[in-house]
């Protein structure tokens, strides 16, 4: 049976911190600034990982919280940022009241839901009436060069039309669960630096998590991954750096 999120993160979170924050870290902290905090707000951030967006969004007297299926990740956040309450939780099924917070954060991890529209409404009950949400994908494929991937995917029988969204639907999925004021912008620059091979093969099983590749063979993943890592470019120093663009939301629950 296939990991679950929540297990490939657990396992790997030592090495996601050295090896992937870095080059997260400035997406976290663009969903923080885009949602405009103000002092005192409460803030959830969700998928916080590490706790990077948490970390960027306190101060000011804020109460921030960090919610996160991975214990292995919470352990390092809990570690490395005072000042936040972290809590192991499933981001479908969020254990507050309703409209507990004022904004809630999600930096790349909306890609991690199976009905985003079911998980969208689930984030606007938590969030209160005028409240925010600022959040981050990966993509879109037709603005970022990291689509060249999907030409091995499709040599492997995989289906990559739908993997990652527009700009366009992702605002109507958002719209879809009820949160107004949507507003998109496609950011087409952004990179993910990997160190190493070994790297590159933890950030693919988890970034390139697909139905269709569930029922690969571990020669048949290698295999991939070896096609993949062949098209990469690296830095003169070896390291590997993958285009990688990002779609930034904001939106807003309605008042009612």
């Amino acid at each position: 049976m296939p990991k679950t999120p929540a297990q490939l993160f657990s396992e790997i979170a030592a090495g996601y911190a050295a090896t992937m924050v870095p080059s997260l870290r400035p997406i976290a902290e663009t969903v923080v600034r885009r949602a405009r905090l103000m002092p005192g707000e409460r803030v959830l951030d969700i998928g916080t990982g590490t706790g990077i967006g948490a970390a960027a969004a306190r101060g000011e007297g804020r109460a921030v919280t960090g919610v996160d299926a991975a214990p292995g990740m919470l352990e390092i956040a809990r570690r490395e940022v005072p000042g936040v309450r972290f809590e192991e939780m499933d981001f479908a099924d969020l254990r507050f009241d309703d409209a507990a917070f004022d904004v809630v954060l999600a930096s790349h991890a909306l890609l991690f839901a199976n009905d985003q529209r079911a998980v969208l409404a689930e984030w606007l009950r938590v969030t209160r009436p005028g409240g925010r949400l600022s959040l981050s994908v990966p993509g879109p494929t037709e603005v970022t060069p990291v689509c060249h991937y999907n030409e091995i995917y499709e040599r492997h029988g995989i289906d990559t039309t739908s993997r990652y969204p527009t700009t366009e639907t992702l605002a109507a999925t958002v719209g879809e669960a009820e949160w107004t004021d949507v507003v998109v912008e496609a950011d087409p620059m952004t990179a993910i630096l990997l160190p190493d091979e070994a790297a590159f093969r933890t950030w693919r099983e988890i970034g390139f998590r697909n139905p269709a590749t569930e029922h690969f063979s571990p020669e048949e993943h290698r295999a991939l991954s070896d096609e993949m890592l062949a098209t990469t470019p690296r830095t003169p120093d070896g390291v590997l750096r993958i285009p990688f663009g990002a779609i930034y939301l904001i939106a807003r629950r309605p008042i009612r």
